[in-house]
């Protein structure tokens, strides 16, 4: 796979940064994100299995308690967002040099926009449902898919340092 050419010298920049350089000079700070990202990751992959195994018909009962952990799920997308940003910025030739990075950010872009059809298009339809109606088949679809992307960029994630990033 091609990766996305970016020019050397924005990836200079970026490296260049204050931030880039904190990151690298301090001892505890990558290991710190790292930390913040599982954490960030088990927000939103534990809410998301809620309202997913929910909208799959894998979990049973009222719709609407469920679909409260969406927000949490955004809380952890936002923290894995700014420290992967951190990762990102400590050493970005490395990460933009690598295929499994682009397939994983492209991953993360294909299931923002499954939540953004959820948020849009399903939520109001699922709340609409007597209390414990199973969900429709495209409601179940958007629940299989977003099960089978998240678990996805996790396995891609993890193996960004095997193969030499982060």
């Amino acid at each position: 796979m091609d990766v996305p050419k970016i020019s050397p010298a924005i990836l200079d920049a970026i490296h260049d940064t204050w931030l880039g350089e904190t990151i690298r000079d301090s001892a505890f700070l990558f290991p710190t994100l790292e930390a913040v990202h599982f954490f960030g990751l088990c927000l939103l992959l534990g809410a998301m299995l809620l309202v997913d195994l929910r909208l799959v018909g894998f979990v049973r009962g009222p719709a609407r308690p469920m679909l409260t952990f969406t927000r949490l799920a955004i809380a952890g997308f936002a923290i894995n967002l700014l420290s992967g940003i951190g990762f990102f910025v400590s050493n970005p030739a490395n990460y933009a040099g690598n295929p499994l990075f682009w397939i994983k950010m492209g991953l993360v872009l294909l299931a923002g926009l499954n939540v953004a059809w959820f948020e849009l298009i399903e939520r109001g339809r699922i709340l609409a449902l007597p209390e414990g109606a199973d969900t429709p088949k495209r409601a179940k679809l958007v629940g299989a898919l977003s099960l089978a992307l998240w678990f996805s960029v996790i396995v891609l994630g993890r193996f960004l340092p095997v193969l030499g990033v982060g």
